[in-house]
């Protein structure tokens, strides 16, 4: 019996790992995975479902859904640039490693806060998501420097930016990086907080059919 649950429970998670890359794939390809608030001031929503994946299913699904986010951006940039950095994520150093990293930090961070006795499922999503979240934007910009820095700096010098380092770099996305990580907060708190209110619903039935 035991190791039909340990099945199934491998099944959903290779499932829900199969839905949350499928919706990257959407979110990329409709560009619904991409908010402009401004000429300026634009969010990825993207991250999200990785950092999800990497909550529900594990460090496997982590994994996997960065792999797929990042070689959405592979492909992306390949087939139609819009931004000057984008032809730096054509390289998979700089494009689906650190969002595979991302999913790994993610885990990790969960499972940090999972070894603090009744600390609340909720509580722990969003402070992990908030936390992967900037990390994303970390290990991004970390890879195209150490892997394409002389073309970084190419990149850098086209939009008036030049001798801006990493630290520099990040400091200039700051709104935006706020904002993607607000954003990852919210939806994987709110996911945690109805996937707790679903089970102690399921939970309060149960109880009332054995009663009865």
């Amino acid at each position: 019996m035991k190791n039909n649950n340990n099945t199934l429970s491998r099944n959903r998670k290779i499932a829900l790992t199969g839905a949350l890359s499928a919706l990257i794939i959407v979110l990329t390809f409709t560009n619904l995975g991409f908010i402009q608030f401004s000429p300026v001031v634009s969010i990825t929503i993207l991250q999200i479902p990785v950092i999800l994946a990497a909550f529900l299913a594990g460090l496997p699904g982590g994994l996997f859904a960065g792999f797929i986010m990042g070689l959405m951006s592979l492909i992306k940039a390949a087939m139609s640039p819009s931004g000057v950095l984008d032809p730096l994520f054509v390289n998979p150093l700089c494009s689906v490693l650190p969002r595979m990293l991302m999913g790994c930090v993610a885990w990790g961070m969960w499972k940090l806060f999972d070894f603090i006795p009744k600390f609340p499922k909720t509580l722990n999503a969003g402070i992990s998501a908030f936390i992967a979240t900037f990390a994303h934007t970390l290990l991004v910009y970390g890879c195209i420097f150490l892997f394409k820095g002389a073309d970084m700096r190419d990149a850098l010098a086209q939009i008036g930016m030049e001798g801006y380092g990493f630290l520099g770099v990040v400091g200039f996305g700051i709104v935006n990086e706020m904002l993607e990580a607000v954003a990852s907060t919210v939806v994987c708190s709110a996911v945690f907080a109805g996937i707790f209110i679903a089970s102690h619903k399921k939970s309060k039935l149960s109880q009332t059919e054995d009663a009865e």
